[in-house]
């Protein structure tokens, strides 16, 4: 009785107590159906955490578009101040340099990155995998560079007009970040993230650009298809009855 007492104030306040995963994930926020997960203990200066959210996505083509545009991923980015082209080697693989912007009093970080991409052929799902690649810029005056920073982002079609988005980071913030900074950026970065990627991914610049380096699974195809013959029914003139 008392633990659905406690269940039932946390919901009305906002706030989820931690709920350990059987694959080790432990929960800690589960709100505006988006959930995030850290895998790490307080003693580890190896952080862990993953946001999972599904979210309409009108046209599958412009996750490829949205991506491709650093400032609009920087926007929103919980805490990332700038992601800066580097090299883009192909569609498949650049490098990027990213600067956070963390509240006082840690210091800012940074970060050179390796991205990647691909499309997992039988699910459709678009996989970003990124990781620390040192050589691509030294370090710079006025940011902590991260000594680890790994991760990915993972676009899983659910069913037309609907997708699943999981963004999964492992890091190493460097330098002296107090405890709890550090468990409030891990909550906040993949639910605030996940948070505006809902709200930008549907803007009418990302809509029907075909970045032509993946595919758009059938099922998708075929109901754009389906509204499209439908849009054209609808505008066709309805011929008068004869007199």
């Amino acid at each position: 009785m008392l633990t659905r007492v406690l269940l039932v104030l946390a919901a009305l306040l906002g706030v989820m107590p931690a709920f350990a995963a059987d694959d080790g994930w432990i929960m800690v926020t589960d709100r505006d159906d988006i959930q995030v997960f850290r895998q790490d203990d307080d003693s580890s200066r190896l952080k862990t955490f993953r946001g999972v959210a599904r979210m309409p996505v009108e046209d599958f083509k412009s996750i490829g578009v949205l991506m491709d545009d650093y400032d609009s991923v920087a926007s929103f980015m919980h805490m990332v101040s700038e992601i800066r082209d580097l090299r883009r080697h192909s569609h498949y693989k650049r490098d990027v340099y990213v600067t956070t912007r963390l509240p006082w009093p840690v210091s800012d970080r940074d970060a050179p990155l390796r991205v990647q991409f691909y499309q997992e052929p039988e699910s459709y799902d678009l996989v970003m995998p990124f990781f620390l690649h040192e050589s691509s810029m030294p370090e710079q005056d006025g940011y902590v560079r991260m000594p680890q920073m790994e991760g990915y982002y993972r676009f899983s079609p659910v069913e037309p007009g609907e997708v699943e988005v999981t963004i999964e980071v492992v890091l190493d913030p460097g330098g002296v970040v107090p405890a709890w900074i550090a468990n409030i950026i891990l909550r906040d970065i993949p639910y605030f993230s996940l948070k505006r990627l809902r709200r930008v991914i549907n803007q009418p610049r990302f809509q029907g650009v075909d970045t032509g380096y993946y595919r758009v699974p059938e099922s998708w195809q075929k109901s754009a298809e389906l509204k499209s013959v439908a849009n054209a029914s609808a505008e066709s003139p309805v011929p008068s009855a004869p007199r």
